[in-house]
């Protein structure tokens, strides 16, 4: 009986153990960030260079800056440009920034070069969709997707007019009428490019390139040119400047085949100058907060749970197909691909 009893009595205490070590656990990861965030305070501002041109970029990091005292500067560029500046730096061992932030290609290419450092674990990544997750590889933490889709003036566009297919903009009626980002370098244009390749063929660039369209890559600018009526359509439109649009005499609209798309997140630069203050942007940007500035930009969110923030105009855009997307390391075949066809 009392042989019983003291066994009772381990496997209840061993229970107990058991059940607590969890919570021990939670608590040596939360310990062991306050570490993070107090290395974070201690190493200076924190520079970002942004490939994308997005402002949500800015806006998370107005965020943090206002939650954790960090400091944080964005300097905003062409993906191109700004790997170039990363490259340029790095071979004369003078990093600058610490994180990069861009779309996956870009980012991928840039991890085959050796220009990302491991990031070490995020708090917030274990909400993550699994799908953004596991291409990271340690290295690549995004935090949404950008969806493209079709913008056009209404002034000059009739409702009966308006395009259902994509197919339909290579039709010769808008010739001269089509702004575009540059198809022929990285960023939308060249996401845009291979997405509708891959589903039409290049026939269907060699129809879309003799209705001349013309190339920007100020897509900002390119939107309110729309909106002047200098052009009819501009492609590919980002929703996430949709709500930046309004009252304007545009529409954007999601065509049959659905839209392009792109991971979109950021990575911290080897030799980084402020890699604690990096990893708690990347975190942020994960978070409830960043998650939501995501939301109400317009973009999808990494945590699926944040997308309900999404504006109403925005929602049933978000909820076209993804149509296609760029291959890591395909950028110098389709940006050679794309200048072949598009000779202007």
């Amino acid at each position: 009986m009392i042989l019983r009893r003291m066994a009772a009595k381990f496997i209840g205490i061993a229970a107990a153990s058991l059940l607590l070590l969890p919570l021990a656990a939670a608590h040596a990861q939360d310990a062991a960030w306050d570490t993070v965030v107090a290395a974070a305070k201690k190493e200076g501002k924190l520079l970002i260079y942004n490939g994308t041109g997005f402002p949500i970029v800015g806006k998370i990091a107005e965020a943090m800056t206002k939650e954790t005292g960090i400091p944080v500067e964005v300097l905003v560029g062409r993906a191109t440009e700004i790997r170039e500046r990363i490259r340029i730096e790095q071979s004369t061992g003078r990093t600058v920034a610490s994180i990069g932030y861009s779309g996956y290609t870009t980012m991928f290419t840039q991890m085959q070069e050796g220009v990302w450092q491991d990031v070490g674990p995020l708090p917030n990544a274990r909400d993550m969709n699994p799908q953004l997750s596991s291409i990271g590889k340690g290295q690549l933490v995004f935090g949404s997707v950008g969806l493209y889709a079709l913008l056009y003036n209404t002034s000059l566009v009739k409702a009966d007019e308006v395009p259902k297919s994509w197919k339909d903009i290579a039709d010769p009626k808008w010739q001269g009428k089509i702004l575009s980002d540059d198809l022929r370098a990285a960023g939308a244009g060249n996401v845009f490019f291979e997405a509708t390749l891959n589903a039409f063929g290049r026939e269907f660039h060699e129809k879309l390139a003799a209705n001349k369209p013309v190339f920007s890559r100020n897509f900002p600018e390119s939107e309110r040119r729309v909106a002047r009526g200098e052009y009819a359509l501009y492609i590919p439109f980002n929703i996430s400047e949709y709500t930046s649009l309004r009252g304007l005499p545009i529409k954007a609209v999601q065509l049959a085949e659905g839209g392009a798309y792109i991971a979109l997140g950021g990575a911290i630069l080897k030799d980084a100058p402020q890699p604690n203050a990096a990893r708690v942007w990347l975190n942020f940007m994960l978070g409830p907060k960043g998650q939501a500035l995501l939301a109400e930009e317009g973009f999808k969110p990494a945590v699926e749970k944040y997308a309900s923030g999404a504006p109403a105009e925005v929602v049933p855009l978000l909820s076209g197909k993804l149509m296609g997307t760029t291959t890591p390391g395909k950028l110098d075949e389709t940006t050679k691909l794309a200048t072949e066809i598009y000779k202007q």
